[in-house]
């Protein structure tokens, strides 16, 4: 095949995707400009969590449309793989909108993460060779400094600590409730992370069984998940678009309500999906 006779894409999944929903088709457009306004912007920031939140909300922005994109092809799977990201971002978001003290300690982890990964590719090959000694210095001494922040006591007794796999103290569907998404929970971070990681969940998702009572890879399209993935994605980003509004004092709030107004309009009629109702961020 030559390369100019490649299509990516799948024509038949996209219109099989409009035909089932016409109202999202109809109303994405209003979407797309209301999150252009929010986010396609020059945006001052004066404090940590200003910059915590504006740019963790243009990530959540660029995943719903990467969702979009699969889930109008038919990998709804996929999809769900990106909503579990979307959604710890989302929740991070509203978790540093309603307590911004904590911008600072998200930040932070950075360091750590950096000493991490440098730990992990010094094993595989010799970081001297590709960094000098004073960026090696720095990564390790930003580090050594930094991980002393977010130790957790393994053993009272002992005194045993270890550094925290997360920035923050709390788990991600403890910062859920805190910011207003546990209802999101299960569909949009439980379940993906299930698809996400080599799980027997998802083995069985891809398998169907013949006629013959013969076990098989089922290849054609998760249309079902990926409806899911995206009435999910939707709430999401909704949710996001609302914090920001706020957050920002950008004066939005008819034109958000207006965006919250238009998912029930699309989704009304999807009695069986899970949480048509969008999800505010008060």
């Amino acid at each position: 095949m030559a390369i100019n006779e490649i299509t990516l894409g799948l024509c038949d999944e996209w219109h099989a995707f409009l035909e089932r929903h016409p109202r999202f088709a109809e109303k994405l457009q209003f979407l797309c400009k209301t999150l252009h306004i929010a986010f396609i912007r020059e945006v001052e920031i004066f404090e940590p969590a200003d910059q915590v939140v504006f740019f963790l909300g243009r990530l959540c922005v660029e995943d719903f449309m990467e969702i979009l994109l699969l889930c109008g092809n038919g990998y709804g799977i996929g999809g769900m793989k990106l909503l579990r990201g979307l959604f710890e971002r989302a929740v991070t978001l509203g978790y540093v909108a309603r307590k911004p003290d904590k911008a600072e300690q998200f930040l932070e982890y950075h360091y750590v993460h950096q000493g991490k990964q440098f730990n992990h590719a010094n094993e595989v090959f010799p970081m001297n060779e590709h960094l000098s000694p004073e960026q090696i210095e720095q990564i390790q001494s930003a580090y050594k400094r930094t991980k002393e922040k977010y130790q957790e006591v393994l053993c009272r007794k002992c005194g045993t600590t270890r550094t925290r796999f997360s920035w923050s103290e709390l788990d991600l569907r403890s910062m859920a409730r805190e910011a207003g998404l546990s209802k999101l929970y299960p569909q949009c971070y439980y379940d993906p992370t299930l698809q996400a990681h080599a799980t027997v969940s998802s083995l069985t998702a891809r398998m169907k069984l013949r006629g013959n009572g013969q076990v098989t890879f089922d290849e054609g399209a998760q249309r079902e998940k990926a409806d899911l993935a995206l009435i999910g994605a939707h709430n999401i980003v909704l949710y996001v678009l609302d914090v920001v509004n706020r957050y920002f004092k950008m004066r939005l709030e008819d034109e958000v309500q207006e965006r919250f107004a238009d998912f029930i309009y699309i989704w009304d009629r999807e009695t069986n999906l899970q949480h048509s109702n969008p999800i505010h961020s008060t």
